[in-house]
């Protein structure tokens, strides 16, 4: 049998149940409880990692192994070690029951060869789960106190700050501390924004060319300039400033708004979730006065709110969106065909139009602009074709046999059968002569054709994966053809960018060579 054991440990550690540990235990208790059936000991684990989710590189190794049918045991130590979570564990283990694997978990003692195992299982993952969400839930609780306070709640301070640590009833902790020479670049910031009333992008652009960067020596992008310009932690914290966030719908400390005034600058705890690229509702945000100095006047930092918001452009899209955009390629040259807009007796025609062509030119790419609806048109007749009949989905595409592999492999294991039956022919034969002349002729058959044994084994393994792969292909057709129905049925009621979208999910491959349409699902 093939064994495999997961670890995991959310901090370091050598101790107690550390990923070693665990290791150490699964294979002291697989050698034990499975001795002489051991044929490899696969070892994965993800160390420093929570097992609040599955995006762990370990694990994401294991089932991919599972999947390809490379594992028929898997020990954990402890239930919560593959998940903390319920229904991601469910999923696991939907994953390692459907490839027929073993599952063991030593500390739990759990057998899910039962309908009790496998209840005490589920039971078992619902407290870990319970036992992790308890312990987030006080974390948040103890931060949400600390920003309540004004306390900095850790991390790399904002530019024109670092921290210090502070000691408050005799606890300690760490707040903002105002760096003389990074706080005087952060106005100059505002003040050549306001006075130039820039937009974002056009302050990019202006620096760029004044040939200005950041302290790290790069230039500024206009998200790192937006994002400086509305940070909260510079601004005094008055009732004027009070009033902006409770207006935007921010969750306000219980502090009167009498207090805000203006001696402290202001706390913002909560505006970003885990990903710290994505801005939470307002309604998310904790705002409170901090512990810290300001340095940029509440009416400045106010101006500068009002000015980033008068900039804001309407991303409302003018034209329609086409249903090839970002799929469609050049055949000739392999770029992409950009969408071109023509003006034609007072309407606009969409084109498109090979990007190396324009360029180029014709030098480039000789592939001419072709009207996107035409084309749209040629994609739209083909769906229709599958909608009818969901057979004709083979004309487009390439899939492996999956019949072909399974009669690869029965042929490569017979011929490992009769192999294995030469092979036991000749260890006879071997015993027979003992002692003479003849043993080292036939070791070195043996040899040899143990060799070749091995050099099957592995075709049969090729061979299983080439089928796995193709019975994965085959259902990812079948899901293609279930979105292209589903369009084609409901096509008045999608808008053109829900279109373009299930366009992108099942097209692969997507062709223009100036004279014929190729397409690949």
């Amino acid at each position: 049998m093939r064994f495999a054991t997961y670890g995991r440990k959310s901090v370091y550690s050598d101790k107690s149940d550390s990923v070693d540990n665990q290791e150490r235990m699964c294979r002291e208790y697989a050698d034990f409880r499975f001795k002489g059936q051991v044929e490899s000991f696969e070892p994965y684990s993800d160390e420093g990692l929570s097992g609040a989710n599955t995006d762990r590189p370990g694990l994401k190794r294991l089932l991919a192994d599972v999947e390809d049918g490379r594992i028929d045991a898997l020990i954990v130590y402890q239930l919560d070690r593959l998940s903390r979570d319920v229904k991601d564990f469910a999923n696991i283990y939907d994953k390692l029951a459907g490839k027929g694997v073993m599952f063991i978990s030593l500390k739990e003692s759990i057998d899910t060869n039962t309908p009790i195992g496998k209840a005490m299982m589920f039971i078992t993952a619902t407290f870990a789960q319970m036992e992790r969400e308890t312990i987030a839930a006080r974390v948040v609780d103890n931060l949400t106190g600390l920003a309540k306070k004004g306390f900095w709640l850790g991390g790399k301070p904002p530019y024109g700050y670092a921290s210090k640590r502070v000691e408050v009833n005799g606890k300690k902790h760490v707040a903002l501390a105002i760096d003389p020479e990074a706080s005087e670049y952060v106005k100059w910031l505002y003040n050549t924004f306001l006075d130039n009333k820039y937009s974002v992008q056009q302050m990019e652009t202006a620096l760029r060319r004044q040939g200005i960067r950041t302290v790290n020596g790069a230039f500024f992008s206009a998200s790192q300039l937006h994002r400086t310009l509305s940070m909260p932690y510079y601004a005094q914290a008055t009732q004027e400033i009070y009033d902006y966030f409770s207006g935007l719908g921010c969750q306000m400390d219980s502090s009167p708004r009498g207090s805000w005034d203006g001696t402290h600058g202001v706390m913002l705890y909560g505006r970003t979730g885990s990903s710290k690229s994505i801005v939470q509702p307002h309604s998310n945000w904790i705002v409170c006065v901090g512990m810290h100095e300001p340095f940029i006047s509440a009416e400045t930092w106010l101006s500068a709110q009002e000015l980033l918001h008068k900039n804001i452009f309407d991303k409302t899209l003018k034209y329609n969106v086409p249903l090839l955009k970002g799929v469609l390629r050049c055949a000739k040259c392999g770029c992409k065909m950009q969408i071109g807009r023509k003006k034609v007796k007072g309407r606009v025609d969409s084109q498109y139009r090979c990007l190396k062509r324009i360029h180029e030119g014709k030098e480039g790419c000789d592939t001419r602009a072709i009207k996107c609806e035409k084309l749209d048109n040629q994609v739209l007749d083909i769906f229709r074709k599958i909608e009818l009949d969901p057979e004709t989905v083979k004309e487009y595409a390439s899939i492996s046999q999956p019949e072909g592999h399974s009669c690869n492999i029965k042929k490569k294991e017979a011929e490992a059968s009769r192999l294995r039956a030469r092979i036991n022919h000749l260890t006879d034969a071997l015993a027979m002569a003992e002692g003479s002349s003849a043993a080292q002729y036939i070791i070195a058959q043996i040899e040899a054709e143990n060799r070749n044994l091995d050099d099957i084994k592995r075709e049969i393994e090729l061979a299983k994966a080439k089928l796995r792969q193709g019975q994965k292909e085959t259902v990812t057709l079948e899901m293609k053809v279930s979105e292209i129905i589903r369009m084609m049925q409901g096509l008045d009621t999608f808008t053109d960018v829900e279109r373009n979208g299930i366009i992108r999910e099942v097209v692969q491959e997507c062709t223009w060579n100036g004279e014929t349409l190729f397409l690949r699902l």
